[in-house]
């Protein structure tokens, strides 16, 4: 399986993303020893300009991680057309030991990468580079998270094999199994369904209160940030358990068909596509502002960095709204008809 283009994509992407985030780590080391703003040094001047180049590389290459994430999904459902008993990606991640690592590392760099990227963004918008040391330090903690999904993309692609016969997404994320296992457990469905609710109350109030980031001080914001970040976590985790137990029965109109995957495949990617958008575009816009809030007392910051919270917060607030929308339409649509 390393030989088929699927597996290839993959592995160039991760070699760009390692490459480029060691030439940028490298740079990052001389930064965390040697940057001084203040000072008009030879050296100073020289690692102005190698910090540009760096983070321009890095940034391109987690663009590339975030581009290798699709890539993944749509290449383990490739890969379930030739693995036995597999019949969407669920099954072909679940073929070996490395497949739903592997996806929670890459899920978890693209997060992670996109806050890095906010921050760069955030830095060179400001004339005094405020977080040039931080989003160096940042990248030293993330090329290992980088090279660790790497690894773990080789293992999964190295350990694929035809003749393993592998379970299908209802013996997965079913209720009631009979040899196999299940990853949820569909008696506390309504718990976590009133979960995700107080959480998205919640969050939504936080963002409410970091619209007023320009007139609020710069503690309480600090300490909601912390929260925030928190609380993206837990709706982001609460809300993929929703998605399988809960809305994905009704978009199939299937009681017992629990898939996570399928809601890419056509034709439910109508609303699959939309659905994991407006999910993953809000908990990176709310991390996004919590990580503004968060770093928002440093010196320089200035008006730069409320101004982002805002427009990030009201984003987050949006496609939240979004999510939920698409989320609820299907169940929605099957109340109102009676369950036709």
């Amino acid at each position: 399986m390393i030989l088929e283009s699927w597996s290839i994509a993959l592995l160039t992407c991760s070699a760009v993303t390692i490459i480029f985030g060691v030439v940028g780590a490298v740079t990052a080391l001389q930064v965390l020893r040697f940057w001084d703003i203040g000072s008009d040094s030879e050296r100073q001047i020289r690692l102005e300009e190698q910090i540009w180049l760096a983070a321009t590389l890095v940034e391109f290459g987690l663009v590339v991680q975030i581009i290798s994430a699709f890539i993944f999904i749509y290449a383990a459902d490739y890969f379930a057309t030739v693995l036995t008993g597999a019949m969407c990606a669920a099954g072909a991640l679940s073929a070996n030991y490395y497949g739903l690592p592997a996806l929670g590392f890459k899920l978890t760099t693209i997060f992670l990468g996109t806050l890095w990227i906010i921050l760069h963004k955030l830095d060179i918008g400001s004339e005094y580079f405020p977080f040039t040391r931080l989003k160096s330090f940042g990248l030293l903690v993330l090329l290992p998270l980088l090279a660790g999904d790497a690894l773990l993309v080789v293992l999964y692609l190295v350990n694929l094999e035809p003749e393993i016969i592998t379970s299908c997404c209802g013996i997965i994320f079913g209720g009631e199994v009979t040899g196999g296992y299940s990853l949820f457990d569909y008696s506390s469905s309504t718990t976590i369904l009133f979960l995700l609710a107080v959480s998205t109350v919640l969050l939504l109030a936080g963002s409410v209160f970091q619209l007023r980031a320009k007139s609020v001080p710069r503690t309480p914001l600090v300490l909601v940030g912390w929260l925030l970040t928190v609380g993206w976590v837990v709706f982001y985790l609460l809300a993929l358990v929703v998605i399988t137990v809960l809305v994905s029965p009704y978009v199939y109109a299937l009681p017992h068909h629990r898939c996570p995957f399928d809601l890419l495949q056509y034709p439910y990617v109508i609303i699959g596509l939309p659905l994991y958008l407006f999910l993953h575009g809000a908990v990176i816009s709310g991390l996004g502002a919590a990580m503004a809030s968060m770093v928002s007392w440093l010196n320089d910051a200035g008006g730069l960095v409320d101004q982002f919270i805002r427009r990030a917060a009201l984003l987050n607030i949006i496609l939240t709204l979004l999510f939920l929308l698409v989320a609820g339409w299907q169940p929605f649509i099957y109340i109102v008809l009676g369950g036709q």
